[in-house]
C-alpha cells in the first residue's frame, strides 16, 4: 500500500512542476520588434466601431497594444469594473488582464461579464479563428489581422 502512496505523491509532484514550468516558459507573447497589427472592433449588432492599424513596440504584449490606443475597463477578481485596469489573475489556468470594456474615439463599447462579454479572435488568411486565450496572451506578428466582438452570453 505504501509503494502505490508514494508513485501516487510522486506524479503529483511531476504534475504540478511541469504545470509551473510551462507557465513560466511558454506563455510569452511579446513583441521582438517594432510592427503593425491591424484590428476590426464590431458592437452589439456587428456594427464596425473601429477598423485600423495598430502599431507595438518590442517589448508589448496585445494588451499593452490595445491600452496604448484606447480606454480600457478590465475586470477585477470578482468580475466588476476596473477602469484602471490594475487587477491581473494570476493562476496557473489564466494569467493576465481581462477586458470588459474599450473606449475609443468614436465609440464606447462595453459589457457586464454576465448577460455580455468580448470575443477575441484572430485571422489566418481570411479565416476568423477564436482565440483561446486572453488578450495578455494572444500571439501576434507584424502584419497580423485580429477582431474584437461584442458577444451576447446566449448566442
Amino acid at each position: 500500500m505504501k509503494h502505490l502512496q508514494l508513485k501516487i505523491l510522486i506524479t503529483a509532484i511531476v504534475i504540478m512542476v511541469s504545470l509551473v514550468v510551462i507557465r513560466l516558459f511558454v506563455f510569452d507573447n511579446k513583441a521582438s520588434d517594432e510592427g503593425t497589427i491591424y484590428l476590426t472592433i464590431t458592437g452589439q449588432d456587428d456594427e464596425v466601431l473601429f477598423d485600423g492599424a495598430l502599431t507595438y513596440q518590442e517589448g508589448d504584449n496585445f494588451y499593452d497594444i490595445l491600452n496604448r490606443h484606447f480606454d480600457l475597463t478590465c475586470a477585477t477578481q470578482t468580475y466588476q469594473a476596473d477602469p484602471e485596469c490594475v487587477y491581473t489573475f494570476d493562476s496557473i489556468l489564466y494569467q493576465g488582464k481581462v477586458i470588459l470594456g474599450i473606449k475609443g474615439q468614436d465609440f464606447d463599447l462595453m459589457t457586464n461579464w454576465t448577460n455580455t462579454f468580448l470575443s477575441f479572435y484572430y485571422y489566418v488568411g481570411e479565416e476568423k479563428k477564436l482565440a483561446t486565450v486572453g488578450p495578455s496572451q494572444l500571439a501576434f506578428k507584424d502584419g497580423d489581422k485580429f477582431m474584437i466582438s461584442y458577444q451576447q452570453a446566449w448566442e
